[in-house]
């Protein structure tokens, strides 16, 4: 079976004509002499680079090419030029293996350019041959020049590097034209191909510093689309839109999305014909958070079934409703309550049954749930479909006559790290009564690699067709692929377009003979080299048309019995160990009961450049904290120079639609990074060190680039000046790897605490129990602030490894404003994964307070806690020494004790917990002698 590709034209009178062409065609390494068996033709090498004649150092053939670097800060480079096409795809590939883990570079300087950016750098080269990867993204036509280092030792260790069969492999595309025009930041497309021919395709469009949401109609004319229309349906100061969706209603098309006016987040419909939108219907109306909205449409009845996502009754639940004849009925909670449920599916079988599936969390772990309604019938109860001892989510339904089809997403994480995946495969089947079957073979099948966000449907010929995201490695974004199993094989999947986009699902609709593809693309920046672009970054919404081949009718597709991914989730158990749903714990404090709030102030999404591909979204991100750590509060803290107007207001809307109002509270926030390369006496290791801002109003218009150059105080003066209620928080105080903290920057309200572990381990003191793996001589650590006389409290918080560090906030209530006080009061402390409560008072006054007079004749320190796991020990530490161990049994502790000899002047206490499976937990100190 052979794919055609056709571009879309835009246009509204005249029609351009382009031909049909082949989708991908058979890729080719466009570099001569790749395996240096004719020498160094072609090459421009380092003159300490060698040429070896020795099959067996070489990858294959004969030779290949050594170097080597002895001390640091050393690189050699081999240079190669070579004739490009923008149209056309590029992945650079190379064999090599090296000694001491030194460090292979790939630098590239593109036509048009005269400098030079890092495509990607792979550290830690082994000893034994492998092959790495990166695409490359080509924006004009000419010479690029490759620049391969080959070793360096800056940042890594000296080495020898032996490189072989090194590849530019080229893959003529089609040309894919622009929806959006480049006007605006575009995201979130949907498509839908109504009865008489028109196409639609509907996105969300940031414009002049806000949201839009945009609306554009195509007629099929010949060979070519033709456009015949484009409207705004929403936007505007103060109206934000999430989630569109287009609902194909016989000869026009329903369009669905979230949209919050006057901070309400409501589902609207809007009727859509060939003169534009038609009449728009309020779905909802609630005060509670109604989002992503799905659709269906029952041609019977001329019934839309909708479903959607809510927090209306204390938990995230999915509801659905119907629009029939302009009434709309009452919404029906279709999942249960106490039990999350999300991202809803909805489709209608030809019987008129409609099918509703979901994520849900039960039982330590995500499933796929459904519940149905036959026609004259109610709802079901929920039945769930999917069991792996992994994640499974992201649901899509879609049907076959009277056949239910599933495709989710099924995702893996390593031991505790919950915010970050390292495996994501589609899976799908059709649902039986017995359970769900799928192809023959199904994992060696394209989808069962690593990919996502799939839209799948049959064409009429009963061919599955299948859009999805493929990953581009290490860190770039997600390409969109097509492909389709014909009843006997998988096609190979091929990729659309040379655009790599961000992690957004494809929009797919079949018709009259060809497949269209509604997908989102940018130019984003994919290292840390060009992070400085993301200001001006460009997003756009693209639209293919396919020509889909000739067929007979496939005949029945033999499917079996699916089974289940068998790979184990260590997180359904440590969650338990960890005491995540244990019940929230209070204290009495001067009058005032203190409620303990556990919660995450450090987490990085698919937004930051680190580690785009493993991380979550950022609603995933929340759905794991809330869900499997059971957090009270989080954020998403995405490093500064990552960001634009649009992913601002992006993590914004999203901090505002995953806030549960007494339940799980969300925080706007971002990572202030500062990432000067500079060293000097004062600066051995860089400039201010990374901290983390936190802002009490989701609303709040900009967001700090510490790549501006500007000290922490002017960003706090900057903040004060807008009247920001907020806390900057420094993390990785004492580490090498990036810049740490500048202690010379002290502010009690600005910083008042400072995150003494997270997911690299523990910044407490050098030599500390889980001290962090690379780290400063003493100096830089939080043991080394308070020697100097700074007054700053104890949180932790993970960073990328999504369940490892904990804040632990004493508070009076679950608000923004509340847990904001309680921090700046130091009324907090932090643990490393452990659910640990921890009461510390010393004379009285609870953790993080100042005492203006000195100690006195003794100082009374009275500890309870409470552990997930049997206490190894407890320890008081006095001006940085431990000067009290207790080592009590079993799970809890309560006991006193009295410093008889407390130090004259200043002095400053806090209390260490240490569990048997080497769990810990800090308190903030309290203070003598200090105002």
């Amino acid at each position: 079976m052979t794919l055609f590709v056709r571009t879309v034209v835009l246009m509204f009178a005249a029609t351009a004509v382009f031909p049909s062409i082949l989708l991908a065609a058979e890729p080719v390494n466009i570099l001569t002499n790749s395996g240096f068996e004719e020498g160094l033709s072609g090459w421009e090498p380092d003159p300490l680079h060698t040429l070896v004649r020795d099959k067996t150092q070489s990858h294959t053939g004969e030779a290949c090419l050594v170097g080597e670097v002895i001390g640091p800060k050393k690189a050699l480079t081999l240079r190669r030029r070579v004739a490009v096409k923008a149209g056309n795809r590029y992945q650079f590939e190379i064999w090599a293996r090296g000694t001491n883990r030194t460090k292979l570079v790939l630098w590239v300087v593109k036509p048009g350019n005269e400098t030079r950016e890092m495509a990607t750098a792979w550290e830690g080269i082994t000893a034994n041959w492998r092959n790495y990867t990166v695409p490359l993204s080509i924006p004009a036509d000419g010479m690029l020049e490759l620049h391969i280092i080959a070793p360096s030792s800056h940042a890594a260790p000296a080495g020898k590097i032996w490189i072989d069969d090194i590849a530019l492999v080229e893959t003529e595309m089609p040309p894919v034209a622009s929806v959006s025009g480049g006007k605006g930041f575009n995201d979130e497309p949907s498509v839908a191909r109504t009865d008489d021919g028109s196409i639609f395709v509907a996105w969300v469009s940031f414009r002049d510093g806000a949201d839009t949401l945009q609306l554009a109609r195509y007629l099929p004319e010949g060979k070519q689309l033709a456009k015949r229309g484009s409207w705004q349906i929403a936007g505007g100061k103060d109206v934000y839109v999430l989630g569109t969706s287009l609902v194909s209603i016989g000869d026009a098309a329903m369009l669905l999305y979230a949209a919050e006016t006057d901070k309400q987040w409501n589902i609207h419909a809007v009727r859509c014909g060939s003169i534009g939108p038609l009449a728009t219907t309020a779905i909802t109306s609630d005060a509670a958070v109604d989002v992503k909205p799905a659709g269906a449409w029952d041609a019977r009845t001329s019934t839309l079934w909708l479903a959607w996502e809510s927090n209306r009754n204390g938990n995230r639940q999915v509801f659905a409703a119907r629009l029939c004849n302009e009434r709309l009925s009452d919404p029906v909670a279709v999942s249960p309550t106490g039990q999350n449920a999300y991202g809803p599916s909805i489709c209608v079988l030809a019987s008129g049954e409609a099918c509703v599936a979901w994520h849900g969390f039960a039982e330590n772990n995500y499933d796929i749930y459904l519940s149905r309604k036959p026609a004259d019938g109610r709802w079901s109860a929920p039945r769930r479909l999917t069991k792996a001892p992994t994640i499974d989510r992201h649901a899509q339904l879609f049907a076959r006559g009277d056949e239910l089809w599933l495709a989710y997403e099924n995702a893996q994480v390593q031991e505790y790290r919950i915010g970050t995946t390292n495996q994501r495969r589609l899976i799908m089947g059709r649902v039986e009564a017995e359970g769900l079957k799928t192809f023959r073979d199904y994992r060696q099948s394209p989808l069962y690699g690593r990919c996502e966000a799939p839209s799948a449907t049959f064409d009429e010929a009963g061919r599955l067709w299948v859009a999805y995201l493929k990953p581009r490695l290490p860190r770039s974004g997600w390409d969109t692929v097509v492909t389709c199993y014909d009843g006997e094989k998988w096609l190979t999947p091929s990729p659309v377009s040379t655009r790599k986009g961000m992690d957004r699902r494809p929009g797919l609709a079949l018709g009259r003979g060809r497949a269209l593809l509604a997908f989102q693309v940018d130019d984003l920046p994919n290292s840390w080299t060009d992070v400085d672009r993301a200001m001006e970054a460009a997003s756009d919404i693209c639209l293919a048309s396919i020509d889909l081949p000739p067929a007979a009718r496939t005949s029945a597709m033999r499917l079996e019995p699916l089974v289940e991914p068998d790979e184990t989730f260590d997180a359904a158990e440590i969650r338990i160990q960890r005491g995540e749903d244990l019940p929230t714990r209070s204290i009495e404090y001067q009058g005032r009961q203190l409620k303990l709030f556990f919660g995450d102030l450090h987490t990085h999404t698919d937004v930051s450049v680190c580690n785009r591909l493993g991380d979550q979204s950022i609603d995933e991100a929340y759905q794991n904290r809330r869900d499997i750590a059971r957090h009270d509060f989080a954020c998403t803290t995405d490093h500064g120079y990552n960001l634009n107007p649009y992913l601002w207001a992006y993590t914004a809307k999203l901090v505002r639609t995953n806030d549960d109002p007494g339940r799980y509270l969300t925080f706007l926030a971002e990572e202030w990074t500062s990432t000067f390369e500079e060293t000097n006496t004062d600066h051995p290791y860089g400039f201010y060190g990374h901290r983390n801002l936190i802002l009490a109003d989701p609303y709040f218009p900009r967001w700090w680039n510490a790549r501006n150059r500007q000290t922490p105080a002017e960003v706090w003066e900057d903040l004060r000046k807008l009247k920001a209620d907020f806390v900057h928080i420094p993390h990785q105080l004492a580490d090498t790897g990036n810049v740490p903290t500048d202690w010379k920057y002290v502010d009690e309200e600005a910083q008042p605490v400072a995150e003494i572990f997270q997911i690299r381990g523990s910044y407490e003191y050098k030599g500390a129990p889980r001290e962090a793996g690379r780290t400063t001589p003493p100096g830089w650590f939080l043991q080394d602030a308070w020697a100097r006389g700074i007054v700053i409290g104890v949180i932790a918080s993970p960073d990328h490894g999504g369940g490892y560090g904990k804040a632990c906030v004493f508070a009076p209530e679950l608000s923004r404003e509340t847990i904001l006080d309680a921090i700046r009061a130091r009324h907090c402390y932090g643990t490393t994964a452990a659910k640990i409560f921890l009461d510390v008072r010393v004379n009285g006054r609870l953790m993080g307070e100042k005492i203006a007079e000195p100690a006195g004749a003794t100082v009374e320190v009275k500890i309870a806690a409470r552990c997930p796991a049997d206490i190894e020990r407890i320890e008081v530490c006095r001006n940085n020494r431990f000067i009290y161990t207790k080592k009590p049994e079993g799970r809890e502790a309560a006991f006193t004790f009295l410093d008889r000899e407390p130090v004259d002047g200043r002095s400053y206490y806090y209390v260490r917990v240490v569990q048997k499976d080497e769990e810990l937990a800090w308190s903030s100190p309290v203070w003598f002698g200090t105002k």
